[in-house]
């Protein structure tokens, strides 16, 4: 049964809370059963009763009155009455200094109510009626917006667009600032859809700014930190705040320098979300600017030729996007200032950006670039890997879309005046992407990259850029053959490409030869990979190629003449030349002399590190020096007496050990690469220097030298004589490695005998056979120790002098055996040699 209008005034009176809310309950089902004229009488009659509940004791009852209020005003056609005191009573529980309302729920139902009205004024056309409660609806609003309940905030966002959508810009303005400043706040909300709502807030709101103070300049500036926030949604936001205000503010061609970023950052994206919704949106941003400006831009448009080296991955802009771009070209100084900001993202999001406007100006930014060469060069050796790739890509675009010829020559003043990591790596991807370089373009680069500045680095990832560029010139000179565009070009001009090509890469080589960096492998590919194009560019195999240009690599090895050690660049480049290119006829006399200077200047490191590489190319030697024999001999003879011969002789001093150690094993190594040229030249060098080495205090050089008997080749008796006898005292060597080599070599010992003098003839052999005799005696007595290995080696050159000098072989047995008692190895050795039955 339904209420009187009497019994809801008095329930809604009761102290009880129970009548109050079955009452309200009743009215609210009334709101969905009851004519419009009934409520509309109904409520006339108790409204006030409703809107005392505003402040009831109980939170249900409060609850339950928003909720009937809201009911009514629904379903009621707007009363300006009415509003008023709906607005009142809503101002005073909410819009007060301090907040009467303690429920974050209920605080809810009150925007939403507030909501509600301004939803239904506005659709119904009694935008009029809510004008005249503009102050109270604001300080609302106000309020709410600094409410500490989320969804209260996000609630009073949705209303000020409700607002600002309709109302009139005279009405609207005064209030703005009220509205602004709190929306402010919440653009630093921790949740991601109070930013969202924030956002839209504002870009409503700002179509409304006073134009002639800088509320809009600070209100784009207080949005702009968005464009890097985490959420993408949120991001997407400040976008469509951009194509908002450039489409529909009055004044938007004064603001397009501050608006156009808010859309450029959004096309650049990573979600593409982002971009899919921003692109139509930009693209009738265009289409409405080339409408304003038809008759200017028709005129471009004519001449607006298809770019040839336009990134077919990337769709072009409009005439008129690319017109609105190019009109704030201002800009870039302060988009590039932030790409050396402190925080990773204000970079990223700085070079995004830039990646737009370089898109859009296309040539016309050419003039811009001078601007921001330094910038983009700084960014692109950024030690973030995610902010170098975007300077990468701007720098790579820059080089498609900007016109060559009138950037190139200040990318060359630039790169020659810095000779940075950053700049090469700008330079070359701006280079690589260009299209028709001229050959004098080409030689330049080639001859900036020969300086010491760039080529003799140590920085691993500017070798890389260096080798990378070397490539590219390749390349480059491959297209302008194909282009004919060098039929004219001489054949000089072309031999000094590639031996400028060859010396940067060379030195290149060098120094990464022994680098202990991750990507020395891929340079020293790259660097062999760039010669070998070289030589078939000219039709000749690597190896003459490098005869044909090394000494031209070598003359940059220069300052030696002072104490340098292994770890200068000097040492390391000689010694990289030295292990890429071997020893080779028509530069093996400057190389003598380079290293001549190594000996007498520089520290003791420095010298071990050359000499270890010469050993190590000596072993190919054979396959190096395409020379005659007779040539070769003398080639390898006068590099011996230079660089070899001077430290074999013995000083004092553990540096001058090591030296006789790496001498000999030079020796050693030549002895295995140069075969037939070792046996003419170890005999004249090392026959007056072995006695004593073999004698020597470091392992190793005792170790070399009698591994140098294995290719001694003929020595005359009275030199191999001392030489023999103290290989024969290495069997007691403390070293077993020796002494197994000592025991293997003394059958590879070859006398020379004088023929020509029977006399001299015959005392030779009897020198020699009593050493045979000697080592026979020695080695038998050797042969009963309990070494394996070295039992082995004495067996077997026991076995190959026996076949010589059998007689000899059995008398030494004999004497050993009388010496000896049943001795078990001796018996063995018989048995095993027949000879000695």
């Amino acid at each position: 049964m339904p209420f009187t209008v009497e019994e809801v005034c008095k329930n809604l009176q009761a102290t009880d809370r129970r009548p109050k809310l079955s009452t309200l309950e009743h009215l609210k089902l009334q709101c969905k059963t009851d004519s419009t004229n009934q409520l509309h009488n109904l409520f006339d009659e108790i409204y006030l009763h409703l809107l005392k509940c505003y402040s009831d004791r109980f939170e249900s009852v409060r609850d339950q009155a928003v909720q009937t209020v809201t009911m009514f005003a629904k379903h009621l056609p707007p009363n300006d009455f009415h509003l008023k005191n709906m607005v009142s009573t809503l101002a005073e529980r909410m819009g007060q200094q301090e907040t009467l309302e303690p429920s974050e729920e209920i605080r809810l139902l009150y925007t939403e109510q507030l909501h509600t009205l301004i939803a239904q004024y506005i659709s119904t056309g009694n935008l009029f009626s809510l004008q005249e409660c503009f102050t109270e609806i604001i300080c609302i609003l106000a309020k709410a917006l600094r409410d500490t309940y989320p969804a209260v905030q996000r609630e009073a966002c949705a209303a000020v667009c409700a607002l600002a959508k309709a109302a009139d810009t005279m009405t609207l303005q005064p209030f703005t600032g009220l509205l602004t400043n709190p929306l402010y706040s919440m653009l630093n909300h921790k949740h991601s859809l109070a930013r969202i709502a924030a956002v839209q807030a504002i870009g409503h709101l700002a179509l409304h700014v006073d134009p002639k103070n800088d509320t809009l300049s600070q209100l784009l500036m207080e949005v702009s930190p968005l464009l890097m926030d985490s959420m993408p949604m949120v991001r997407r936001e400040c976008g469509q705040l951009g194509v908002s205000l450039m489409l529909d503010l009055r004044d938007r061609y004064s603001y397009f320098d501050r608006l156009i970023p808010f859309v450029l950052c959004c096309l650049k994206d990573d979600s593409p979300e982002v971009v899919d919704y921003i692109r139509p949106l930009w693209i009738k941003c265009g289409k409405q600017y080339y409408e304003e400006n038809e008759e200017e831009l028709s005129k471009q448009e004519i001449a607006d030729l298809c770019v040839e080296n336009h990134p077919s991955s990337v769709e072009r802009p409009t005439i008129g996007c690319r017109a609105i771009v190019q009109r704030s070209l201002r800009l870039l100084r302060l988009i590039t200032r932030e790409s050396s900001d402190w925080k990773v993202n204000v970079r990223i999001h700085s070079l995004k950006l830039l990646y737009q406007f370089v898109l859009h100006a296309e040539a016309a930014m050419t003039a811009k670039f001078f601007e921001i060469y330094a910038d983009v060069a700084h960014a692109c050796r950024d030690a973030e890997i995610v902010v170098a790739q975007e300077a990468l890509k701007v720098a790579d675009l820059m080089g498609r879309l900007f016109a060559y010829d009138d950037w190139i020559e200040h990318g060359f003043d630039g790169l020659a005046k810095n000779a940075k990591e950053g700049y090469i790596k700008c330079f070359y991807h701006m280079f690589s992407a260009s299209l028709r370089p001229k050959m004098n373009d080409l030689l330049r680069v080639s001859e900036t990259l020969i300086d010491g500045e760039f080529s003799q680095t140590l920085k691993p990832e500017f070798q890389l850029y260096v080798l990378k560029m070397v490539e590219t010139l390749l390349s480059k000179s491959d297209q302008l053959i194909n282009q004919m565009e060098n039929a004219y070009a001489s054949e000089e001009e072309n031999q000094k490409l590639y031996l400028n090509v060859y010396i940067t890469t060379m030195k290149v080589l060098a120094l990464s030869f022994d680098s202990e960096h991750s990507n020395a492998a891929e340079l020293q590919e790259m660097g062999h990979r760039i010669l070998s194009k070289l030589a078939d560019k000219q039709k000749i195999s690597t190896d003459l190629l490098n005869e044909k240009y090394f000494i031209n690599a070598l003359n940059y090895v220069e300052n030696l003449d002072a104490p340098l050690d292994d770890l200068t660049e000097p040492i390391l480049m000689l010694n990289g030349l030295i292990s890429t290119a071997k020893l080779r006829a028509t530069y093996l006399k400057a190389l003598q002399d380079k290293i001549t200077v190594v000996w007498k200047n520089c520290a003791d490191s420095a010298k071990v590190k050359i000499f270890s590489c010469i050993s190590i190319v000596m072993l190919q030697w054979s396959t190096t020096i395409n020379r005659s024999m007779e040539e070769s001999i003398q080639l390898l003879q006068t590099f011996v007496n230079v660089v070899i011969e001077p430290h074999l002789e013995w000083r004092a001093g553990a540096n001058a050990e090591s030296m006789r150690s790496l001498a000999m094993a030079t020796l050693c190594a030549m002895s295995q690469g140069a075969v037939n040229e070792a046996r003419f030249i170890l005999p004249v060098v090392v026959g007056k220097h072995l006695p004593s080495l073999l004698e020597d205090r470091a392992v190793a050089t005792r170790h070399y030298s009698v591994k140098c008997l294995f290719n001694f080749g003929e020595v005359a008796v009275d030199q191999l004589k001392p030489i023999a006898y103290a290989t024969l005292q290495r069997l007691d060597d403390p070293s077993s490695g020796i002494r197994e080599l000592a025991a293997t070599v003394i059958p590879k010992l070859c006398p020379k005998f004088n023929k020509y003098k029977v006399e001299d003839e015959k005392y030779e052999h009897e020198v020699w056979e009593t050493f045979i005799t000697k080592a026979f005696d020695i080695m038998f007595l050797h042969h009963e120790g309990p070494e394996v290995r070295l039992q082995k080696a004495i067996k077997d050159s026991i076995a190959q002098l026996a076949e010589r000098y059998p007689e000899l072989c059995k008398e030494s047995f004999k004497r050993t055996a009388a010496l000896s008692y049943n001795s078990k190895a001796l018996l063995e050795l018989q048995m095993d040699l027949p000879i000695l039955v």
